[in-house]
């Protein structure tokens, strides 16, 4: 921990311990960047009080020359996103429950990092079942991403369209940077916070500097289903792909509760779980 989050727990736990004694709060949470033990010289400490009743309308303050952002929950709405990291239940035919938690990913981050101080210690919010279900939520979300830009960069590539589509690979890499650190149990922090938390090996950056073989997005795949597969693990013994034609053209797999799909675009053919490692094989045997 570096000296600038050394200091801003020890704000913390004075902040939390006065709102605490003085009944403001049941309960006072950590969450973000600092509740993991990282913070800069500029950052702010994000507090949480859960708070029975009319909830107050708190402002920022400052303590000891660092800004401590409080906000005030209900217990019903924290439980409401506790329920949430309790199943995964996204099915290809109703993605409204997947629309839901996504719309409300920023605040599950924050959830998945709470920490609730008590007799001057700070402990984890969520069981491990309930981190689990956190990193089942992270990975699909930003497979979506993943999904997303790679429609984007697929459309740009075709075209032409060289620096809009180096735009979309940097982007790319970011999401897939993040998606490693939520297949690996990481809740997902901003983006400057990413290559503290990467255990992975160093990448090269993805460049369709050969765009008619498309064997350039193929690192791309196998770390987008490498992450999936983390998650939600296939035994199943490896069987012969669907045709896609050219299988490393902007495809990646996709896991709903209702199985596996590969997507492109708008396209979302269903596959077995051998038929998503055939594929794997597939896209596995170039030299990148």
């Amino acid at each position: 921990m570096t000296p600038s989050a050394r200091l801003r727990r020890e704000i913390a736990d004075k902040v939390a311990q006065a709102l605490l004694a003085s009944g403001e709060a049941r309960e006072v949470w950590l969450e973000g960047a600092l509740a993991c033990g990282f913070a800069h010289a500029a950052s702010d400490i994000d507090l949480r009080g859960i708070v029975d009743g009319a909830l107050p309308t708190w402002e920022s303050r400052i303590v000891d020359g660092v800004r401590v952002d409080l906000q005030a929950t209900a217990p019903q709405r924290a439980e409401e996103l506790r329920h949430l990291l309790r199943s995964f239940d996204v099915r290809r035919d109703d993605l409204g429950s997947f629309r839901r938690v996504r719309a409300s990913m920023h605040d599950l981050m924050c959830l998945r990092t709470a920490l609730s101080y008590g007799s001057g210690r700070w402990d984890p919010v969520l069981d491990l079942g309930e981190r689990q279900g956190y990193r089942r939520w992270a990975v699909a979300d930003q497979a979506e991403v993943a999904a997303s830009l790679a429609e984007d960069l697929t459309g740009l590539v075709e075209d032409g369209l060289s620096e809009s589509a180096d735009v979309v690979c940097r982007k790319l890499e970011t999401c897939l940077a993040a998606l490693g650190c939520a297949a690996a149990g990481h809740p997902v922090l901003g983006d400057k916070w990413l290559p503290l938390l990467a255990s992975a090996p160093f990448h090269p950056p993805i460049d369709p500097a050969r765009p008619e073989t498309w064997e350039w997005f193929r690192p791309v795949q196998r770390r987008v289903t490498g992450a999936l597969l983390d998650c939600w693990p296939v035994d199943d013994p490896l069987q012969k792909p669907p045709n896609l034609g050219a299988p490393d053209a902007g495809w990646l797999p996709q896991r709903y509760a209702d199985g596996w799909f590969l997507r492109r675009g708008d396209v979302h053919i269903p596959i077995t779980g051998g038929q998503l490692l055939g594929w794997l094989s597939t896209v596995s045997t170039d030299g990148a």
